[in-house]
């Protein structure tokens, strides 16, 4: 069964599973506690809450926090989480959104062209990785599977290599007939292809999708002569590069998520849940910082620059680090952005526009650190666009009548910021608006 469910959506515990009004989900109780099983290996680590658990009129609930990706719990329920978007479009839309945006994740599992299948938007995010997975295997076979020399050592009938002469005086004293030798092998059987080998027998267990499964049973066959890795962690240390395997690279970042249990950000659960969860606050900031430098070709477009701290001198070395994520670059003038994933709302001026006073702040200090030698001192925080949020606000002006800040919105379906006409982004060689 695959399911979906929106960022901040609920699951509660039911008697079977089904999408619920709200774009809820409920579960059957073995499912919901192989996605709770998420929560209480997250305890131990020192990342976000992936989920937060509560209790509503009696029933346990899981709140979904800001990470999107897939769950796949033991039964082989398959929950996707979407951005927070899905909720005013369809499931297609805000997955064929997602993928887009995980392209430009860095380390990421999808490769550029994910979305040139027509149907690609349609296919769950498991199934999609896998898929891409097997596209690489399937160029690997193509260009040639790689083998080396591997030493070896047996009871031949004729002599093959070099004889070693005390294993054979032990094995072979009532047998004249055999010698014992050390040879070397021209064999497949090397780490790198036990590690796909390994990962194409994960992907023969987990895919329900007809079309990898088929492709999968292919490429079995051709490593049939290839042992499964044992040892992922030894195997992928033990890979020696040349030039035999350089076309093996594409595939070795998703063959690692395989073998990791598809779990980039969490333990493997007690009950054997999986997971592919990414932030999503990351997916916005990488996207936006890689679209942002084709919009704006004539600037240089940085991320997370670190050169600044709050405090300068504390026992001798610097502290509280300023680390924006962006920074723009064109001769003399310079501009810092921040991206944020929250939905703001430009209608709600007492509610300050759903705008945290906490990242105002931190533009501020972005303002005066980074821009200190500069007579006009622009800042941007950018938010997706929605509905509630299609244009600039009016500019934040900062005590200094030369500080401003532009709270702006980026346009995920036309790939494009729109900014404010004033912005020092448009001027001289850039069209006004967006």
């Amino acid at each position: 069964m695959s399911l979906w469910i929106a960022e901040h959506g609920r699951i509660y515990r039911g008697t079977h599973n089904e999408i619920i009004e709200g774009g809820n989900l409920q579960l059957a109780s073995d499912d919901f506690d192989s996605v709770l099983s998420l929560l209480e290996d997250n305890e131990q680590s020192n990342l976000e809450p992936i989920l937060k658990y509560s209790r509503s009129n009696g029933r346990d609930v899981l709140t979904v926090q800001q990470y999107v990706g897939v769950v796949r719990t033991e039964s082989g329920c398959q929950i996707e989480i979407l951005p927070k978007t899905a909720k005013q479009t369809t499931a297609d839309q805000a997955r064929q959104l997602l993928v887009r945006m995980l392209v430009e994740l860095r380390n990421s599992p999808f490769k550029p062209g994910v979305l040139a299948n027509l149907d690609a938007h349609k296919v769950p995010l498991y199934e999609l990785l896998m898929r891409q997975f097997l596209e690489h295997v399937g160029d690997i076979v193509r260009r040639g599977i790689a083998r080396s020399y591997v030493d070896q050592q047996d009871n031949l009938r004729f002599i093959r290599g070099k004889l070693v002469l005390g294993e054979h005086i032990k094995r072979n004293i009532t047998d004249k007939s055999n010698v014992y030798c050390e040879f070397d092998e021209f064999e497949m059987d090397r780490p790198i292809n036990r590690l796909i080998k390994g990962a194409l027998e994960i992907v023969s267990r987990n895919s329900r999708d007809s079309t990898n499964r088929q492709h999968c049973r292919e490429f079995l066959f051709w490593f049939d002569r290839v042992r499964a890795t044992q040892d992922p962690s030894g195997d992928f240390r033990a890979i020696h590069h040349d030039r035999l395997i350089q076309h093996y690279q594409p595939a070795m970042p998703t063959c690692r998520l395989i073998l990791q249990g598809l779990n980039p950000l969490t333990k493997q659960g007690a009950n054997r849940t999986q997971s592919m969860l990414f932030p999503m606050n990351k997916v916005f900031e990488d996207y936006v910082s890689a679209k942002l430098r084709t919009q704006f070709k004539k600037w240089t477009v940085k991320s997370q620059a670190q050169s600044h701290s709050l405090v300068q001198n504390h026992v001798g070395s610097r502290i509280f680090q300023l680390k924006p994520d962006l920074a723009f670059k064109q001769g003399n003038r310079n501009l810092i952005g921040d991206t944020k994933w929250k939905l703001l709302n430009q209608d709600d001026r007492k509610g300050n526009y759903q705008i945290s006073q906490a990242d105002v702040y931190q533009l501020f200090a972005y303002a005066k650190k980074y821009l200190a030698d500069q007579k006009r001192k622009e800042v941007l925080l950018i938010y997706p666009r929605t509905d509630r949020f299609d244009k600039p606000l009016e500019p934040f002006w900062f005590q200094e009548s030369d500080e401003v800040l532009l709270v702006v919105p980026y346009d995920l379906e036309q790939d494009s910021l729109i900014t404010a006409p004033h912005s020092m982004l448009f001027e001289d060689d850039y069209p006004t608006g967006g």
